[in-house]
């Protein structure tokens, strides 16, 4: 399991220094009552072409973000399951899911940065 996390890992700085995406890691700790994944930590990624998403290392599944990564993963362009997959239910919702937007708007900030 090592192996394989470092492997993407590996990968995905690869990519990242390559101008493919760029990507960085947040946990429940960083966000305390806004955390919306049933997971302790995610990756948050950002394409080339704006589309937004996270990833769950342990499995290497993504989630979209935006519209942009749910249009490419309806259309089959990218492999990815709904975000609903892994959102928490808002205590202070019922019925609904966590909010994604400061994760959202903290992955389009990735866009924003220059690559070095």
């Amino acid at each position: 399991m090592k192996i394989r996390n470092m492997l993407v890992l590996v990968i995905a700085l690869a990519a990242q220094s390559a101008g493919a995406a760029q990507i960085i890691t947040v946990s429940k700790f960083q966000y305390g009552k806004q955390w919306a994944f049933t997971k302790e930590e995610v990756q948050l990624l950002c394409r080339q072409d704006g589309s937004l998403l996270a990833l769950n290392m342990s499995t290497l599944m993504q989630y979209p973000l935006n519209d942009q990564a749910t249009r490419q993963m309806n259309a089959g362009q990218i492999k990815a399951q709904p975000i609903d997959t892994i959102l928490l239910d808002d205590p202070a919702r019922p019925g609904q899911k966590m909010s994604v937007a400061p994760f959202a708007q903290r992955a389009r900030q990735l866009c924003d940065t220059p690559k070095q």
